[in-house]
């Protein structure tokens, strides 16, 4: 018996109406089998179904024309080359980074040492409660550092994406793969050596007291009811403020790229590792 995780997976392409459905399946309790995949692909602005999805996500994964009956291989993972993530080492990662906010509690369960994994995880567990009813006393409400709720609605800019609670607070929409990878770059320290360098900005206490809590480790909603009161001077500065990203001369080698802190203002420069 294995511990499976099922739900739904969906690809959207805009420009040409395209939506794809994936299903990851759960084997039953007497029948079906593990690894399974199931879905369709649609042509959101006719609600035409073109193709069935069928397979397994570790091997043999078959796209069916719903209008030919002919079917083709979609991918085949079976000799797929296995890409192992990229992480910075962890003397370089953020004490809230999350392979090193759980190293400890890692380490204790790989040596099967129970009473110190237990001890670990608490610490982390005790923190986040002590920071979320710090928030709820002082009227807080807390903001993730590198997402933003969803504006979603009639004529919202991410409507249709209503079922997402948080989105990414950055713009990925270079005009070039390169343009992209900087944009991307640009929103935290990914690569080894890359290092941000921060210019503080003058903020007023509301602003100082939002940013104070970014870096809490989770919001258990406690606060979700109460939020920090922007000022006339806040909302001219948020409508005024400059763009994410500078990429005027994201091609010229050497130069940082820019990125400006949806919540603090802050300006952020990401410089290559030098080689």
């Amino acid at each position: 018996m294995k511990y499976e995780l099922g739900d739904h997976s969906f690809v959207r392409c805009p420009e040409n109406g395209l939506l794809a459905d994936v299903e990851f399946k759960t084997k039953g309790y007497f029948g079906g089998t593990y690894n399974a995949i199931g879905g369709v692909i649609k042509n959101e602005r006719t609600g035409e179904t073109l193709y069935e999805l069928s397979g397994m996500w570790s091997g043999e994964m078959v796209a069916k024309n719903l209008k030919t009956g002919k079917r083709e291989v979609l991918f085949n993972a079976t000799n797929a080359k296995h890409t192992p993530p990229i992480v910075r080492p962890l003397e370089e990662q953020d004490d809230r980074e999350s392979q090193k906010l759980w190293y400890k509690t890692v380490v204790a369960i790989k040596e099967q040492n129970h009473e110190a994994a237990t001890d670990e995880k608490t610490k982390i567990e005790d923190q986040q409660r002590e920071e979320a009813a710090r928030r709820q006393r002082e009227g807080i409400e807390w903001q993730p550092k590198l997402f933003r709720r969803v504006q979603g609605g009639p004529g919202g800019p991410e409507e249709g994406e209503e079922d997402l609670d948080w989105i990414l607070a950055a713009n990925i929409d270079g005009p070039t793969p390169d343009a992209m990878s900087q944009q991307i770059l640009s929103i935290a320290p990914i690569l080894k050596g890359q290092t941000p360098y921060s210019r503080s900005r003058q903020t007023n206490a509301s602003q100082t007291a939002t940013s104070s809590y970014q870096n809490d480790l989770i919001d258990f909603g406690q606060s979700s009811s109460s939020s920090v009161q922007m000022t006339q001077g806040q909302r001219q500065h948020s409508q005024t403020q400059a763009p994410l990203l500078d990429l005027q001369d994201e091609n010229a080698p050497g130069e940082p790229v820019k990125r400006v802190d949806t919540f603090t203002s802050d300006l952020d420069e990401f410089v290559d590792a030098q080689s």
